[in-house]
């Protein structure tokens, strides 16, 4: 008896690890104008016409409702500036497209908060002449749709979101002026 509990009790562990492993999925955030890491391209900083970057999405979990995008100009580990805030991105997207509107409104689908100098959109990093920040972009998978006004705070944002990721990816950049 004690062998048949055994056996059945490594089937149902074999059968939710496998179980599990097929299921379980990675959410990535990738550029195909940089690399993580990488310099960022020029026309993604202040004085190179602020497009955002063109990212790839893959691998949103199961449960994921929406997307949420946070783009920050780090130093020294921490944020200086809120370079974009967005949300409300289909979990089925595959792509986010170069150079999206300064609007509330993202390109196909998605909506964007406005930042502190009152307009929605992204906005390029801007570090003193010579010297290089990191930008860190954060892809957030999401259970819940989110209700923010177009002029919430990067508190409210995060505020937003927590208890309610179910994955995050990041990816870095470096933007010398």
């Amino acid at each position: 008896m004690a062998g048949t509990t055994a056996k059945i009790l490594l089937a149902a562990l074999a059968l939710l690890l496998w179980g599990g492993a097929a299921g379980a999925r990675t959410l990535t955030l990738l550029s195909p104008a940089f690399k993580d890491g990488d310099k960022m391209p020029r026309s993604a900083g202040c004085d190179g016409g602020e497009r955002s970057p063109a990212l790839q999405v893959a691998g949103a979990p199961e449960g994921t409702q929406t997307l949420a995008l946070l783009a920050s100009e780090m130093d020294g580990g921490k944020a200086r500036a809120t370079l974009w805030m967005a949300c409300n991105i289909p979990p089925a997207t595959q792509a986010i497209t170069e150079n999206q509107p300064h609007a509330r409104q993202m390109k196909p689908e998605g909506v964007q908060v406005s930042l502190p100098g009152g307009k929605p959109g992204y906005s390029g990093p801007c570090p003193p002449a010579g010297a290089t920040r990191q930008v860190m972009i954060e892809l957030f998978a999401l259970d819940v749709s989110l209700d923010l006004p177009e002029s919430a705070t990067r508190q409210e944002f995060l505020l937003a979101l927590e208890g309610h990721i179910l994955a995050r990816a990041k990816l870095t950049g470096k933007y010398k002026k």
